[in-house]
């Protein structure tokens, strides 16, 4: 009976911890950048026409 093993939890909650941050960390950045609106080029302002 060695197949049980102890598991300390607190080893690993630093690295979720980083893990969870950077995704939201990302997950902000990745709203941010998709909701900022597309700007147009200098060259495509819209001109009246002289007619």
């Amino acid at each position: 009976m060695e197949f049980y093993s102890y598991v300390n939890i607190f080893e690993t909650k630093g690295l979720a911890y980083l893990l969870l941050m950077s995704f939201l960390v990302l997950g902000v950045l990745l709203i941010k950048y998709l909701s900022t609106p597309e700007k147009k080029d200098s060259t495509s302002v819209d001109r009246k026409s002289p007619h």
